[in-house]
């Protein structure tokens, strides 16, 4: 397999005698790839005058690519693109590429360039995308690279590594939360916590809530939501508990909800502690205020009422006011409270 920039412009017809212009239509065609019959629509060049067919390389060779790649899918063997996407995540050439999975530079080459792959460096190229498992190869052969470029590569998929892991970490917390909350839209859910702050900010100039007072808010939205709309805007579940309703995963010993927002970036937490009431404080900030275009306007108006009604209370107002919620005094501590 060859790399051609372009097709002629002009190409020899036998027929004519001559140097002629061509169009280029398609029909289908068997092509014999490693004793397998791949169809493909094939590309051919057609003289304008005598309507003889010609021979362009380009095309030909375009051709066979199509083949190559039509049997590549139908065994599962890796792609050109994929290879490409490989190196391009860890940020290395063909030829460090070719040396961390110890296979030849000219090899890793003609694979990009559409050559078919066998299939144990197929499996090779395609196990190195987990990055773990490029780890595990760069560490085996760290004697074929240079120790520069070694030491590069190793902190590039050292912090790929973090990034992976912390995604991971992400997905086992977003189980918990459906396990939680079966039916939360969790985009709405950081719509509305958006809201929270860019009213809380508007109104009251907080650049953070104490958790209770989060909490509660949160609680005071999709109560006034259900009534107005006749749905709750994120679908979130609240249990009774001692200093009023608060979101399931949201009690010290599981923080999921909290952890979630953080690995998430959409919020920061602080621990501060209170000289006043002898205990630890938890204040919320927001990351990114860019998830309030979840909301539609409805939806803005309800975080902005309960806002502007109740963000100027403070947490202890606001644990009485939950008290007094008939929902609530209808449970019983650690019960769903029905909203």
């Amino acid at each position: 397999m060859y790399e051609l920039k372009k097709p002629k412009e002009k190409l020899f017809c036998e027929q004519c005698g001559k140097l002629v212009r061509y169009k280029t239509t398609k029909k289908k065609e068997n092509y014999n790839v490693k004793n397998y019959p791949i169809e493909v629509e094939r590309t051919v060049a057609i003289c304008e005058e005598c309507g003889a067919e010609l021979l362009e390389p380009y095309y030909e060779n375009e051709n066979l690519k199509a083949a190559y790649r039509k049997y590549a899918e139908l065994n599962n063997l890796v792609l050109p693109e994929e290879i490409k996407e490989i190196r391009s995540k860890y940020n290395v050439s063909q030829t460090l590429f070719a040396l961390i999975l110890g296979l030849g530079e000219a090899t890793i080459q003609r694979y990009e360039m559409g050559s078919l792959p066998t299939k144990v460096n197929s499996d090779l190229i395609k196990r190195v995308s987990e990055p773990v498992e490029f780890y595990k190869i760069l560490k085996s052969n760290k004697d074929n690279i240079p120790d520069i470029e070694y030491k590069r590569i190793l902190g590039n998929i050292q912090r790929i590594l973090k990034e992976f892991e912390n995604k991971l970490e992400i997905q086992e917390l977003e189980k918990i939360l459906y396990i939680k909350h079966p039916e939360i839209d969790i985009e709405k859910m950081k719509g509305l916590i958006a809201g929270l702050f860019y009213y809380s900010k508007k109104y009251y100039h907080k650049d953070f809530l104490y958790k209770t007072v989060f909490f509660k808010l949160l609680w005071l939205v999709e109560k006034e939501s259900k009534k107005v709309l006749g749905r709750q805007i994120a679908n979130l579940k609240f249990i009774h508990y001692n200093y009023g309703p608060i979101p399931k995963g949201a009690k010290n010993e599981e923080g999921v909800l909290l952890d979630y927002l953080i690995k998430t970036n959409l919020i920061k937490m602080n621990i501060d502690f209170s000289k006043k009431f002898l205990q630890e404080t938890y204040k919320i900030g927001l990351v990114d205020q860019a998830p309030l275009r979840n909301l539609t306007n409805e939806e803005r108006k309800i975080v902005e009422k309960i806002v502007k009604n109740y963000g100027g209370l403070s947490a202890r107002k606001l644990v009485e006011v939950s008290h007094n919620d008939v929902a609530y005094k209808s449970s019983n501590y650690d019960e769903e409270i029905v909203i």
